[in-house]
């Protein structure tokens, strides 16, 4: 069964006879980024509209999650307004979702979907700085801590005592930072990563940590300039927002 049929089944299951909508779903993760290897999982993320009685308030769902091993991909969909929030506040996943290449949608439909693409420029703001700096500075404080989910992953645990760090999450901090400067500067999210080359080079242990240390505060340290240059707006344009609707 198709990714799109299973997120379809699976909401037809929770509304039951009530009428939904899926907007958009696409491949995330490291196909995307162009990072994947034969190991790496399918991650998918969508946008379905709920129900009126869900969008009215008498009842409410916000996400979907999709678990590896129930079904055979993970990731979530989002109701239209969680998405719509967490994209507003730009989070770097859900942002993401209108730069993908057109060979990761699994699904697009023809209502929604283009009013969304359209203005997706107008979508962007400084703010994203501050969302992909503290993501990537999240990643900067697994890089020497073994928490849960790498101790249940025997490669990643394996590279971690061989290399001495997290090299999956240094990938990661190297990836947000190099798409936030490409937002800053071209004002548009790179998803398929053009230094793919290199972040795959960072998750094989091509770099010692303290190569790695150095290079990170390089690039941050780009990212503050381009910060401080960028001319996107500081914050997303409200009344952008309010002429934005589903007709």
């Amino acid at each position: 069964m198709k990714i799109y049929e299973h997120c379809y089944q699976r909401l037809k299951e929770i509304f039951k006879e009530e009428p939904f909508h899926i907007i958009a779903i696409a491949i995330t993760g490291s196909s995307a980024y162009g990072m994947n290897t034969k190991e790496s999982d399918t991650d998918v993320m969508g946008i379905f509209l709920p129900p009126l009685s869900y969008i009215l308030g008498v009842d409410r769902i916000d996400q979907l999650i999709f678990k590896k091993g129930i079904m055979p991909f993970e990731g979530t969909l989002y109701s239209f307004s969680k998405w719509y929030n967490l994209m507003t506040q730009q989070n770097p996943n859900v942002l993401e979702l209108l730069w993908h290449s057109d060979n990761m949608y699994v699904y697009e439909d023809d209502i929604f979907w283009p009013q969304l693409y359209e203005k997706r420029d107008s979508f962007l703001s400084k703010k994203l700085k501050h969302s992909y700096g503290g993501y990537a500075w999240a990643q900067m404080q697994r890089l020497t801590k073994l928490n849960q989910k790498v101790n249940q992953n025997t490669k990643r645990l394996d590279n971690f005592e061989k290399f001495g760090y997290d090299v999956k999450a240094a990938s990661h901090v190297f990836r947000l930072l190099n798409s936030a400067l490409d937002a800053l500067v071209d004002h548009e999210i790179t998803v398929l990563r053009p230094e793919r080359q290199f972040l795959l080079a960072i998750r094989e242990g091509k770099y010692t940590y303290e190569e790695m240390r150095d290079m990170a505060d390089e690039k941050i340290a780009l990212v503050e300039q381009a910060y401080v240059k960028s001319t996107l707006r500081n914050k997303i344009d409200y009344d952008l927002q309010r002429r934005t609707h589903i007709d």
